[in-house]
């Protein structure tokens, strides 16, 4: 029967019917819904009718764990699949295979690489099934599917270490505000106690918790209980609950000083030294490197506690790694590594004891430095799901209040306090999955694309001739050395930043900026229908964060570029970075079209978007219709696009037209310039 089934609706409709929780999925495997809450109870058929009316493209996902009764072993191609038992079983699109057994009824974790190409998807996950459509075009397909046999157990015996007891999340309003019945009061009484108390830091307990366990006793409980022996089982329950606390791994916000103190170096550097040092060597790098320097000098901020992570972008051999190998050898003020996963950041290594992990903890040895990390295209280029935990967790520490994990080996470890540090990274260009990724999570990475030049035949050949690359390198890295020691110098206690003498028409154009990058990295899925009247594109509804973390990061970038250049307090020569990044931090596509939208004086013709990105024409209908739902752009002479009717064109929005403006074309001019000098020094 579920072989026969080709209809997404219809086949998500059957596995409903048979206890499974189904949610829709696109095809890059993330839903279009808010679909935690499904982990917990099932869809109904209207649900997911409307689900498939809103989306009719949409895949179908099964939520693996307790509420389907299913943990489901996900095996890549190439994978071991020969002493896994008999059971319901699919082949993916990606060209491995889903193995499906019965629940235990044991917590069962999601957990990558139990074994080689192998994954769990268990409570807390979800898997796509037949007929969904993969990115490559295969479609999932069952080899055993539910109505052919039963589901095997789980094989504990391959995978015990993933076995936990159950506990999941409960509806903690509806047992507060239902009305307790005499035989039920104890039991109800126990979880509320154990809820408040887990959840409150101790010095509330015996005011807020107490207080509101006596409102709710008198108020819910028909006949409430006897006040002392409510008391009592409060009592003996905070007892428990100190116990485990003290169980806990917690390292505390360690007394560091903040700025490392450094000698008065022999020569001092100034920052025009330094720039004529970089100019002189790699001329195409100093716009890239003086970003950096503003981003390491906000540790100099003492009121500055969010981190800041730049990432710079482009293709293989175009200087990323020279421009960050300038700020490697500053101990105790830059960290460098070549292998680095987030995991690392509080491990849970199983084979190190619990005793000595905070030996080999990153976050410590990261706190007030700025973490230097060559390539981080092998995080972008991890398998989906190994993503999104990654970035998760990179997303956390990115707060800059340290980072709480869980573990079945070592349970819960935790960094608690103020944990800022600065993060320089290079990678190639980012694939348009990690874009969407990172636009889900509220991506607090930034980017920058160095947007190297072609060298003629005739540089290439003097550059065999002159002074070798490492030799430059080392004078480069050693003027970066000395300003950083200059820097450091200088302020060795910090600076204490006045906000109130910094121009307001300045900051005015860092909140642009930061409602620029809001609209422009924001979520969306778009797909073409066609009607009786033409083209129609329907959509999602568009996730567009908030710019309050961004305006307070690029107001941050400034004030580090201020001080690197000897000022206490921002001026229009900051913008420049802020400007830059902003385009920059988009995913790449839309990039490229806002900046022909600005060399286009803020208009585009569907012609000119298809010549700009190389595209089709439906590809460029699709981007003109992503920029003008998100708010960056207008859209008139909306058209089906059938040949002789006239093209849809684009303008950008009334309140981003700033960025046309000749203000705007001086501040990024101060970049160009800077260029443009530095290319006829080399011819």
């Amino acid at each position: 029967m579920f072989k026969e089934i080709n209809n997404c609706l219809e086949a998500a409709l059957k596995y409903a019917s048979i206890g499974f929780s189904v949610i829709p999925t696109s095809q890059d495997k993330i839903p279009p819904i808010k679909w935690k809450k499904y982990e917990q109870q099932r869809a109904d058929e209207k649900t997911i009718r409307e689900w498939w009316k809103k989306y009719p493209n949409a895949n179908v996902g099964i939520v693996t764990g307790a509420i389907s009764g299913i943990v489901v072993v996900d095996v890549e191609n190439s994978g071991r699949i020969d002493d896994l038992p008999k059971t319901v079983c699919s082949k993916t699109g990606g060209g491995g295979w889903h193995f499906f057994y019965r629940h235990p009824n044991e917590l069962i974790r999601n957990s990558g690489r139990i074994r080689e190409l192998t994954d769990i998807r268990g409570d807390g996950g979800y898997v796509v099934v037949s007929p969904s459509l993969h990115l490559s075009g295969k479609k999932y397909e069952w080899i055993n599917s539910p109505d052919e046999m039963e589901f095997s157990e789980y094989p504990s015996e391959l995978f015990p270490v993933l076995k936990r007891t159950i506990s999941l999340d409960r509806d903690w309003k509806s047992i507060v505000e239902k009305e307790i019945l005499v035989g039920s009061r104890n039991d109800t009484a126990t979880s509320i106690i154990g809820k408040i108390l887990s959840t409150l830091p101790q010095e509330l307990w015996s005011t807020i918790g107490w207080g509101g366990l006596k409102e709710w006793n008198n108020k819910q409980c028909v006949e409430p209980l006897d006040e002392e022996e409510l008391l009592g089982v409060f009592k003996s329950i905070g007892g428990l609950e100190l116990a485990k606390r003290e169980k806990k791994e917690v390292v505390s916000f360690e007394n560091i000083d903040r700025i490392k103190k450094v000698e008065k170096p022999e020569r001092e550097v100034s920052f025009f030294e330094w720039q004529e040092t970089i100019k002189d060597n790699f001329p195409d790098l100093l716009f890239p490197a003086e970003v950096a320097l503003s981003i390491i000098a906000q540790i100099l901020i003492k009121d500055i506690t969010n981190p800041f992570a730049l990432v710079l972008v482009d293709v293989p051999s175009s200087g990323k790694t020279i421009t960050i190998n300038f700020f490697d050898g500053n101990d105790g003020i830059t960290y460098a590594s070549d292998k680095f996963t987030p995991a690392s950041f509080v491990s849970n290594a199983t084979n190190v004891k619990k005793s000595d992990l905070s030996k080999i903890d990153l976050l410590p040895r990261l706190r007030y430095k700025m973490f230097l990390l060559r390539d981080l295209a092998t995080l972008f280029s991890k398998r989906d799901d190994d993503l999104n935990e990654c970035l998760g967790l990179l997303t956390r520490v990115l707060d800059g209040e340290g980072l709480c994990t869980d573990s079945g080996v070592h349970g819960q470890r935790q960094y608690v306090g103020e944990y800022l540090f600065m993060i320089l990274a290079g990678s190639t260009p980012i694939p348009p999955r990690v874009w969407k990724m990172m636009g889900s999570l509220g991506s607090r990475l930034f980017f920058l694309n160095i947007r190297s030049r072609d060298k003629s035949e005739t540089e290439l050949a003097d550059q065999l001739t002159t002074t070798a690359y490492k030799e430059k390198e080392k004078i480069c890295r050693l003027a970066t050395k000395g300003f950083i020691q200059t820097l450091w110098h200088k302020y060795k206690d910090g600076f204490d930043w006045d906000k109130k003498v910094d121009e307001q028409e300045c900051k005015l154009i860092i909140g642009r900026c930061a409602k620029l990058l809001a609209r422009l990295r924001g979520v969306i899925n778009i797909w073409k229908d066609r009607s009786q009247d033409g083209e129609v594109y329907d959509y999602t509804q568009p996730i567009i964060e908030k710019p309050d973390r961004i305006n307070q990061a690029f107001y941050n970038l400034c004030r580090g570029h201020a001080i690197v250049s000897s000022r206490t307090q921002i001026s229009r020569s900051d913008l420049k970075l802020i400007i830059e990044i902003a385009i920059d931090s988009a995913p790449t596509v839309r990039a490229n079209l806002f900046r022909k939208l600005l060399d286009n004086d803020g208009e585009m013709k569907t012609g000119d978007v298809m010549a700009a990105l190389n595209c089709s024409r439906p590809t460029a209908h699709k981007e003109m219709e992503a920029l003008k739902i998100l708010g960056v752009c207008d859209m008139t002479q909306d058209s089906s696009g059938f040949v002789g009717e006239p093209e849809k064109i684009i303008h950008l929005a009334s309140d981003l037209k700033w960025f046309l403006s000749d203000e705007c074309k001086n501040i990024r001019e101060m970049q160009l310039a800077l260029k443009q000098s530095t290319l006829s020094n080399l011819l």
